[in-house]
């Protein structure tokens, strides 16, 4: 009788366990297609606001409202961090959603999870508006450069394949192009790609950590400090950016209802 009872109890357990791997395996594809229609799919298109007159206050507008769509992917985004740390505790091959955000936000795969899990939550967050806007006015001189009318791309991004995007005219490198983008809403998609994973925003990224922790707004005046390395000016572009977010234009655009 004994034996016939822990037989149950085994036919059981086994059972409840399989229906849990079995649950946890759904869920965690479930969660993979998600995370790849939030951070994979091209983003849609957002018209520029035609009631507004000036050219460059309408540029900014139409960004912050890209960027505004794009914190939100990113905080969604967010939310499959903890739950995919969850799931690789239980599991020895790793979790496929760890294995996509990993990827796509620069994270050392030979690292620790709780390493991993601090390094996501570090870089998948938002920015505000109106840096976006700011530096896409910079790099684009107010979206009318060659390469934002041509290519879509706002914010200087490089490549370094043949055909891969635009030949500057005065290039002396020959691998080197401007990239092209199939639309803005990509073009600023990629922008919080390059400053959430690159090695080369690990201040700014630091100093957005730190501001949430303390409960403090992450403002363009407290990050900007930490971008002279977005730029071979270095400390004369810091100047630059504080001036264009603080022009009427950005600043009109910021407060304008959305």
């Amino acid at each position: 009788m004994t034996r016939f009872i822990i037989a149950i109890i085994f036919v059981v357990t086994t059972s409840l366990l399989y229906a849990v791997l079995t649950y946890e395996t759904d869920l965690e594809a479930f969660d993979l297609g998600e995370l790849k229609a939030l951070l994979g799919d091209p983003r849609p298109i957002i018209p520029a606001e035609p009631s507004i007159e000036s050219q460059r206050q309408r540029f900014a507008s139409q960004i912050m409202q890209y960027a505004k769509s794009e914190n939100k992917r990113l905080e969604a985004a967010r939310t499959f961090i903890n739950a995919a740390i969850n799931r690789q505790i239980k599991k020895s091959e790793t979790d496929a959603v760890l294995i996509y955000l990993t990827k796509y936000f620069g994270v050392p795969e030979n690292t620790s999870l709780d390493t991993i899990q601090h390094e996501l939550m570090m870089r998948v967050d938002g920015l505000p508006p109106r840096l976006v806007a700011t530096q896409a006015a910079i790099e684009s001189a107010w979206g009318t450069s060659r390469f934002a009318v041509n290519g879509n791309n706002f914010f200087g991004h490089q490549c370094y394949s043949k055909g891969c995007g635009i030949k500057p005219k005065q290039s002396t490198n020959p691998n080197l192009e401007v990239r092209t983008f199939n639309s803005t809403g990509d073009a600023v998609a990629a922008y919080y790609q390059n400053i959430n994973s690159h090695r080369a925003y690990t201040k700014l990224r630091t100093k957005r950590a730190e501001l949430r922790v303390q409960r403090e707004e992450i403002t363009v005046e407290r990050l900007i400090p930490t971008l002279s390395a977005y730029s071979e000016q270095g400390a004369e572009y810091l100047k630059i950016l504080k001036s264009v977010s603080r022009s009427d234009h950005i600043q009109l655009a910021a407060k304008a209802p959305q």
